[in-house]
Order: C-alpha cells, then structure tokens, then sequence
C-alpha cells in the first residue's frame, strides 16, 4: 500500500517538475528530508523521479506506470503507519461493476469548508440532495467530532456513477495520521476511522542569532511550534533577554512526520538543542526510560527542567528589573517587587512551574491578577492581564507551561506588559537571579542509555552536515556547467 501511494505521489510530482532543471530537482528531492533514515526514502525516491522525467517526456502514457513501479522498486523499505486505502476512492470498483469488466472509477472531488458554514452546507453547495447529505452526515457523527469543523477543512466526496446528486464515498482528515470516512454499502452508508500512511523524518536547523532568537530561527527555517516548544523548553535555564547574544549560533535537530498521501509533514517533539551562548554553551537532549517517563537532560544527564521558568512568555524583553526605581505613574522611587516584561496586549502568559491557582481576580493597581501556590515555599504572581486564560480560577492545578492568562495594561499602567513576582515564603525575590535547584539526574543503566542515545544523534547530526555540504558542492558544480 505505501508503494502504491508513492507511486501516486512520485507520477505527480513527476508531472509538476517537468520541465524544471535536472538541478532544481534534485535539490527538491535531497531536502525534502534530512533524517538518515528518511533520507534513503524520501532521497530515493527523488532521485528516481528525475531519471523518470526524461522518461515521462518521451513514452506514452500507458508505460507511465511501468517506469515509475521500476524506479520504486530501487526505494529502501521504511516503517510506515499503513491502513485501507481510504485516499484510493478513485481507485476502487464501483459496487455491482460487472466481472472481467474495467471498474468505473469515480472522480474525487475536493470542496473546501467557508466560514461558519456546516457541514451540511457544505453539501448542499456540493448539489447533494438534502436527504442524502443528512444520511450521511448523520452516520459520519458517530467517528468524528463535527462541531469541531472549522473554516478551510477539505472534504472529499466521490458521487455515486449513476446518481451523481448521490455520496458514494466522503472522507475527511480530522487529524495528521487519520481520517473519518463514510462509505456506502448496499443501500446504507458505513462509517469507520482510517489511519494514513506516514513516514517518520527527523530534521536539522542550524543558523546564527542576528537579534533575537525567535526571529534568527524562523529566518532559518525553524517552524513556529517548534520555536515555541524550544523557548518553552530552554526557558529554564536561559534568560532570553541577557543572555542571548548577536553572534550565538543554535542546533535544533526535531522529528517530524510526512504524509504522502497530501504531500504535507507534521514537527514533533524536538530531540536535541545545542545554544552556543558567549556566556556558556547550553544543551539539552530528549530521553525516555523504560516506563516512559521522559524529559530534557544535559550533556553530564542532569534534567534541564526547573522548578520555576525564567520567563514565563515565549518573547522576553525586560523593560523594568528588580530593584528601586521612580514610578513611571506615581512619579517617586520606590521599590520595584518584581520584573516587567514588554508584551503586546494579547501575548500568552504561561505558568512558571505546577500549582495550585490561589488568586484569579482584579488587585488594586496590579489590575487583573494571578498568584499561583507551587509549593510550601514558592509562588509566583503575574499583573496587569487584559484576561485571564480558559478555566483559570481558584483552586485550578495548573501544568508548567500553560497558558494562564494574556499581557494587557490594565491596573496602574502607561502600556501593556506583564508585572512577574516571585515570592519565597510570602517575601518577593528577584525572579532574573533565583537559583533553583534541578531536577532529575540520570544514574546507572539509565545514565549509560542516555550517552549512547545522544551519542546516536550527535552522529545524526554530523551526517546530516556532510550531506549538506556534498550538496552545496553539487549545486556549485551545477551552477558552473551551465
């Protein structure tokens, strides 16, 4: 099954790139993944595809699929999640067709959900007749959530051959690796939840900070989600606003999933993290023990978590520290409690660490206001919120990391910025100097694990480079030749 969907994608994409350069091509099939492992296939694949062009360009369309079924047949066998053919609508007979017959294939038609429009629609749009979409919307309610429909979803529909006012099969991606599908049978629809093929990629991301580093790494071709996990991540040990430095070079090397039936990927979980920083160098690599519990540890394998963030927002500027200082409003010195951080109205704030919400409500000149219980000794308090996350109230245990609240102006303020205390047995402490103590340490078995682990992707990495490097060489050859 999954040769029989990158031979859709290969013949495809095979179309798309005639007519482009040999080198373009290649170039399109060498980075489409960085993994060692995805490489062989998305690489091989690739590879093939451009000796295939030629191919394309000077045989009859009956020898198409000849030619790519050789060229698929050189790819390396990968691990993918393989189901039904639930994309291969077109591809199935009709029910009922006649036997030594060629089956009718029925064309797959996409039609994109509008703004507050339903499903049924959708379908009305799509000159479905009315009993016949509620038959089918109605059976497709039983796998799939549809309230949770939004603006943009594709849906796929193939119409019945002889009554195409009909559904004969619909289906629609809920989620990266599924899709919910409806299928008739008979006279009566079938629904069923079908996985899709997906193959497992990592990826690597290098550059150097030129101002900050959430614009240094999407310049570099970091995707947002994975800027936000690595902010999320690092902000333990790393103060984003003194720390980071014009020059200072980062590694991100993630996982991530490519779906060919839709030609798309999804990031995941990042799996190591290299900050060359001028002030010290900081790293951080993914490792699960055997009973699954995971987390981020150094290079000597102590946990890069604390109990408290640096900063609890992704972007942090310090516009005001702890310390005396005159009043931007009140106009006289006096002691500041606690560190401003600049932020848009709207910025999520997270919770520096778990705990226990103590006070969710308006405080006088902090305006709208959170204090959050960590422990016996520890909490944290964050003012001036324009409003307050979902669920956040008293009494509501919260998870590191989560988003509590939003920065605004409210309270006594000239602009919008979150207000961020620490206090330590009810006292306020400097939220930029606290030392907390760390987390877990790898010992043993798991220790040993771990530096092979890391070992592993360090030479991942390393290969990853290499090839990088031969193809930049051969593009340069290219460029010259022609």
């Amino acid at each position: 099954m999954l040769k029989q969907t990158l031979s859709r994608y290969f013949f495809t994409a095979a179309s798309y790139l005639k007519g482009r350069s040999e080198k373009l091509a290649i170039k399109d099939a060498l980075t489409a993944s960085e993994s060692p492992t995805g490489f062989l296939v998305i690489a091989g694949i690739g590879l093939s595809l451009v000796v295939a062009i030629n191919v394309i360009g000077s045989t009859p369309n009956s020898e198409h699929e000849a030619s790519i079924d050789q060229a698929l047949s050189t790819v390396p066998s990968v691990n993918a999640n393989t189901g039904p053919a639930t994309a291969d609508m077109s591809l199935q007979p009709d029910a009922g067709a006649p036997p030594n017959q060629p089956a009718a294939k029925s064309k797959i038609e996409t039609v994109t959900l509008k703004r507050g429009e339903t499903l049924i629609g959708l379908l009305k749009r799509a000159k479905i007749t009315n009993g016949n979409a509620h038959a089918v919307v109605n059976e497709l309610s039983k796998v799939t959530n549809l309230r949770k429909l939004q603006q943009g979803q594709e849906v796929r529909l193939a119409r019945l051959s002889d009554k195409t006012r009909e559904i004969r099969t619909l289906s629609i991606r809920d989620m990266f690796d599924q899709e919910a599908v409806v299928e008739r049978k008979d006279t009566v629809y079938i629904a069923s939840r079908e996985p899709l093929e997906t193959i497992e990629l990592t990826h690597l991301v290098e550059g150097t900070i030129t101002d900050n580093l959430y614009l240094s790494a999407r310049r570099a071709g970091l995707p947002d989600s994975v800027i936000i996990e690595l902010i999320r991540m690092m902000s333990f040990n790393v103060d984003f606003e003194r720390e980071i430095r014009e020059g200072d070079q980062f590694e991100v090397y993630f996982e991530r999933r490519y779906a060919p039936t839709f030609n798309d990927t999804e990031n995941g979980r990042i799996l190591h993290v290299n900050l060359a920083l001028k002030k010290q160098p900081v790293n951080a690599t993914w490792y699960e023990d055997s009973i699954g519990n995971g987390g981020y540890f150094d290079h000597k394998g102590a946990s890069t978590r604390r109990a408290l963030m640096k900063t609890p927002l992704d972007i942090a500027v310090v516009t005001s520290t702890y310390g005396r200082r005159k009043h931007p409003v009140l106009g006289y010195t006096r002691m500041h409690k606690g560190v401003d951080f600049r932020a848009r109205t709207g910025t999520p704030i997270m919770a520096a660490g778990d705990g226990v919400i103590e006070m969710s409500a308006r405080n006088g000149s902090y305006g709208n206001y959170i204090r959050i219980r960590h422990n016996d000794t520890y909490k944290t308090a964050y003012g001036h919120l324009s409003r307050y996350g979902k669920g956040i109230k008293r009494g509501k245990r919260v998870k590191q990391g989560q988003i509590i609240g939003y920065a605004g102006a409210t309270g006594r303020v000239t602009a919008a910025h979150l207000h961020y205390e620490v206090l330590i047995n009810g006292q306020q402490a400097n939220p930029m100097t606290l030392k907390l103590p760390t987390g877990r340490v790898l010992k043993n078995n798991d220790l040993n694990k771990f530096n092979q682990r890391r070992i592993n992707i360090v030479a991942d990495m390393e290969q990853i480079r290499k090839r990088g490097q031969i193809l930049a060489g051969a593009q340069t050859a290219a460029t010259a030749a022609h």
